[in-house]
């Protein structure tokens, strides 16, 4: 799913392959087609303001072909119109398409993001985008969207001082190349005040005024972000055993600096006081670590970028224990979100944190983060994560109890992205035994619908069937290697983790990891995307992989 485009950075013209390849065909809660200026942009317009703004695209058909919709006083007009009565101020812009036969001008909607107050249809109903769809907001969960949309963020706090040699120039120079821009060539005042702006955290000002740099900037990119809040860091410790006590503490450490390097040294020092099993996987020994480095970077990036700093005295705690970590962030859950729907809704209480986190690509596009961790805890047939929330806190829980042992968990980071938790326990089963029947299974998966499990692993390649009536067995099929295909899985996976890992490779990233030419990386590489588990991004020589999940 393709991020939204800048209005300032869409070309004037383009042809329809740049057009597709730079919004993408599919709708979500940023971005919407209209054949034309249809009456429900009514809905769309305040729905994408009371989420995080976005893009209406007009002259783009239901069946994605593009048949036009210049920029005349009519459209203007109309469009204007329905805004105003939704009490939202839209940009426009034309667009030009060139096509096989014949050009299309496209009219593009810029729909801000509104805080502060309430943006509602013309008839008074308040709307949020989920997915391409624009829902309404009922009972409990419209009030305090209602309230903690008026409420003034912790991020936009202006700072009382500041110096440009308070910030990491290296740290403000990723986020302005991430977003295209040019980087700070001198560490002077004017020059740091001037990148703090054009990343939306800190509010330029004509002279005599002073720009006004706000405690988002300092969140992001202070050297020490506690001169500016004194809750912003992370209380860590290593407390012995799994009970719900307190518990002595074996060690401690504080971690704060710009936002990626505090969250690094959160996960340096997870990994310090957690176990590591050492695995063989095809001829060479490696080491596993007790939680998918992917799950814990989402929990702790999320317990930062989503915590309320309104709250400054507080700071994220994570608590390693025997079995388990825990992350704690300060402040409810922001808005409507609630421990039932988190997984389908999402709301940024910290939106100019987040876009520049979502530039940087520390967080996922959409509200993806909290799917991930399900999905890298379900891959090695981890627990779920838990979650508390109260009315002071939100706390995450991994824990570290596996259903199968580490030796299995590493031969289960190379199967298939869309294998369930239930056919990776089928497989493990198979490759344990040489074969796995019905009956066996179901007694390992009581609550499972095990023929549906196994004719799903079958029509996925995944499992093979032996024998007839009650002889039927199943035995590892091609789509997990069998055997000649062992090592290339395995090989698959490995790329797939450090992707996860890093956020992004490149074929030369994977040579190096797999100690192997760059043509046998690119291949690795190119099958990942193939099988939509990769995002390729640039040209050849220069291309990058992203993880789509």
């Amino acid at each position: 799913m393709n991020p939204p485009p800048r209005l300032d950075a869409i070309p004037s013209s383009l042809t329809e392959e740049q057009f597709w390849r730079l919004f993408g065909r599919r709708e979500h809660e940023a971005l919407d087609f209209k054949r034309g200026v249809p009456k429900d942009i009514s809905e769309t317009i305040p729905a994408m303001a009371m989420t995080n703004g976005g893009l209406i695209v007009h002259g783009v058909a239901d069946d994605r072909q593009i048949v036009g919709c210049p920029l005349s006083q009519n459209t203007q007009d109309r469009i204007t119109r329905i805004a105003a009565e939704c009490g939202v101020d839209v940009q426009l812009r034309e667009v030009a398409i060139s096509g096989q036969r014949d050009g299309k001008l496209l009219t593009i909607s810029a729909v801000p993001e509104v805080r502060g107050r309430v943006a509602t249809t013309p008839d008074g109903r308040l709307l949020r985008r989920v997915g391409g769809d624009s829902q309404p907001l009922r009972g409990d969960a419209l009030a305090r969207f209602v309230r903690e949309r008026e409420l003034r963020s912790g991020e936009d706090e202006p700072l009382a001082r500041t110096s440009a040699d308070s910030f990491d120039v290296g740290a403000i120079d990723a986020a302005l190349q991430a977003e295209g821009r040019s980087s700070v060539e001198l560490a002077s005042e004017a020059n740091v005040l001037r990148a703090l702006s054009d990343l939306g955290v800190a509010i330029p000002a004509a002279p005599p005024l002073a720009t006004r740099v706000l405690r988002a900037a300092a969140i992001l990119f202070a050297e020490d972000p506690r001169q500016a809040l004194r809750g912003a860091a992370v209380q860590l410790a290593r407390r012995a055993g799994a009970g719900t006590g307190p518990g002595p503490a074996m060690a401690r450490a504080e971690c704060a600096g710009p936002f990626a390097e505090t969250v690094q040294c959160c996960l340096e020092f997870i990994a310090a006081h957690t176990s590591q099993a050492e695995v063989v996987a095809g001829v060479r020994r490696e080491t596993l670590p007790a939680y998918p480095v992917a799950a814990l970077r989402e929990a702790v990036v999320n317990a930062l970028a989503h915590r309320d700093y309104n709250l400054g005295g507080a700071t994220v705690d994570i608590t390693v224990w025997d079995d388990r970590v825990e992350v704690r962030s300060p402040g409810p859950l922001p808005g409507h979100v609630t421990k039932d729907n988190m997984r389908a809704e999402h709301y940024s209480r910290n939106p100019r944190i987040m876009r520049v986190l979502k530039s940087l690509g520390l967080v996922e596009e959409y509200g993806e983060g909290i799917d991930r961790m399900y999905r890298e805890m379900e891959a090695r047939l981890l627990p779920p994560p838990a979650f508390e929330a109260t009315t002071s806190s939100v706390t995450v829980t991994l824990r570290s109890r596996a259903m199968v042992g580490a030796e299995d968990q590493a031969w289960l980071l190379g199967l298939p992205a869309t294998t369930t938790a239930d056919e990776r326990l089928a497989l493990i089963a198979a490759r344990r035994d040489g074969a796995v029947t019905r009956r066996a299974l179901r007694s390992m998966m009581a609550k499972a619908e095990v023929d549906a499990v196994l004719e799903g692993a079958v029509a996925k390649g995944l499992l093979r069937r032996v024998g007839t009536a009650g002889g039927t067995r199943y035995v590892l099929g091609g789509a997990v290697g069998g055997d000649a295909g062992g090592a290339e899985n395995r090989s698959r996976g490995r790329l797939l983790e450090e992707a996860r890992r890093r956020g992004t490779i490149t074929s030369s990233d994977a040579a190096r990891l797999l100690q192997t030419s760059a043509e046998t990386a690119r291949k690795l590489l190119r099958e990942l995307e193939r099988a939509g588990a990769l995002r390729a991004e640039g040209n050849t020589r220069g291309r990058k992989y992203h993880p789509t999940y």
